[in-house]
């Protein structure tokens, strides 16, 4: 079946080996690939990945959790105050080896979210076609004023610290992708063999400027080669684009 993009054997490292291979998902776990894949992952020797992620995601995670709880109740009193409850929402997404988990954050849409979407759609068809391949909506008519700022900030991302937590996400590695995108099979198996993370490739490279295709293969080369201190310098970098309010 041909593919679009580089096949992930190419992001392979000499130094850090690990191998995958597409191979059908017998319970179609990535319910919005064109062709759902799981990867078979041949372990790691490193420390870091074996252990020293893992560690550093509990330590790192919690302190930011307890440092930022004072802001963390301030914008769950503001969702509260400005469209009630519930404050935070879970998105489906798809996580380490294909496994799908909710991914946390403060909701930023209006209550009833689905109907405002199905009648926005019946008036901007063009624009509800384009979802399919940018994933992304302009302008959506679903996001509350408070809901905007918190996109721009990124403070609606705050939640997920407890997604990393219970290990479902990493502070570093791809955005966990929804289920009803459309995804590269060929990419898939290396962005799902490592935990989505906080920050990444996506969040310092590119961001809205990527194209989806072209972010598919920004994030599929990270895996192959986790090292620490390529994870502090995605960290560090992560700071320019929080200040620049370049959320989406």
């Amino acid at each position: 079946m041909a593919t679009v993009g580089r096949p992930p054997e190419q992001f392979q490292s000499s130094v850090h080996a690990a191998q995958f291979v597409a191979v059908p998902a017998a319970d179609a776990r990535i319910a919005g690939a064109t062709a759902a894949v799981v990867p078979l992952r041949i372990a790691r020797t490193g420390f870091y990945q074996r252990r020293g992620k893992r560690i550093g995601d509990l330590v790192l995670g919690a302190l930011l959790l307890i440092g930022l709880m004072p802001l963390i109740v301030c914008v769950a009193v503001a969702v509260l105050l400005t469209s009630g409850w519930p404050i935070l929402y879970g998105s489906k997404r798809i996580g380490l080896d294909g496994l799908t988990f909710p991914m946390w954050k403060f909701r930023t849409m209006v209550h009833d979210a689905d109907a405002v979407f199905e009648r926005w759609k019946e008036t901007h068809p063009d624009r509800a076609q384009s979802l399919l391949t940018h994933w992304k909506l302009e302008e959506d008519p679903r996001v509350t004023a408070l809901g905007r700022f918190l996109r721009k900030s990124s403070l609606d991302e705050l939640p997920q610290f407890w997604n990393v937590l219970c290990g479902e996400m990493s502070i570093v590695g791809p955005r966990p992708y929804l289920s009803r995108e459309s995804l590269d099979p060929a990419l898939m198996p290396a962005i799902i063999a490592v935990r989505p993370g906080l920050t990444g490739p996506f969040q310092v490279c590119g961001r809205k400027g990527l194209a989806p295709q072209a972010r598919m293969q920004l994030e599929a080369g990270y895996a192959p080669d986790v090292r620490p201190m390529r994870d502090i310098g995605y960290m560090l970098r992560t700071v320019k684009p929080l200040v620049k309010l370049d959320g989406e």
